[in-house]
């Protein structure tokens, strides 16, 4: 029996409602398919839609109509609670701001997540050694963040999302707080990932230099999808 996709989309909006004002229409009617191994880019200018696609795949928010399944569970209309294990047991997320914990070891930022899911601590930290020597930072285990330089806080952080094996990385702007040459290792590690273990990456940038690390282009304009194909032809 084949597998679902493991993403889709069909005729998602968002539309977010203040008082005394009339509903703000971000998204209109989106339509995606995104399959096991894919590395897919998600741009658009400010205003897009893009930031509000991203946070309804990675479950911190829901659709205002349209449905979303993940791995072929609806979860469109899933409580908070549901929601928040979703997000912690099978979404990994990297973030611009690295969001690692300042006083906690590195070691211990990277066990966290399985720390929380309840695996007794040797475990839990032998587990997060793995991680981060699978991203090229074993031997700074015991230092703190900000003994560390941005590229490497971004591995940690790639290190944290991996560590629980979710069905998909969502990076946000992941090279947004690095210069140029680090922002290049940080990508290619992404695509090392994608390319030898068949991580399923979602990727949010602005940047086409980016973008080309990727293998597929979904660009949004006014809340719309206005090309999805491969990020060679949507670049070129």
């Amino acid at each position: 029996m084949a597998l679902p996709p493991l993403i889709e989309l069909n005729g998602v909006t968002k539309q977010y409602e203040t008082p005394g004002a009339p509903p703000v229409q971000v998204l209109h009617g989106i339509g995606l398919r995104i399959e096991r191994g894919e590395f897919v880019c998600l741009m658009g200018q400010s205003g897009s839609g893009k930031t509000t696609l991203m946070n309804i795949l990675g479950c911190l928010d829901i659709p205002s109509s349209g449905r979303y399944a993940l791995e072929g569970q609806d979860v469109s209309t899933l409580s908070s609670d549901a929601l928040s294990s979703i997000r912690n047991r099978r979404l990994g997320f990297v973030f611009q701001g690295f969001n690692l914990l300042k006083r906690m070891r590195v070691i211990d930022n990277v066990a966290l997540p399985l720390l929380y899911s309840g695996l007794p601590r040797q475990a839990a930290l032998a587990e997060a050694h793995q991680r981060l020597a699978g991203v090229a930072l074993d031997g700074l285990e015991q230092r703190l963040p900000n003994q560390l330089s941005g590229g490497q806080q971004q591995r940690v952080a790639i290190a944290r999302a991996l560590v629980m094996n979710p069905a998909v990385l969502l990076a946000d702007e992941p090279t947004g707080n690095l210069d140029t040459a680090t922002s290049a290792d940080v990508m290619a590690l992404i695509q090392k990932l994608n390319r030898e273990r068949g991580i399923t990456i979602i990727l949010v940038t602005h940047e086409p230099d980016i973008a080309r690390y990727g293998k597929r282009l979904v660009r949004l304009k006014d809340g719309r999808i206005v090309f999805d194909g491969s990020v060679l032809e949507g670049l070129a």
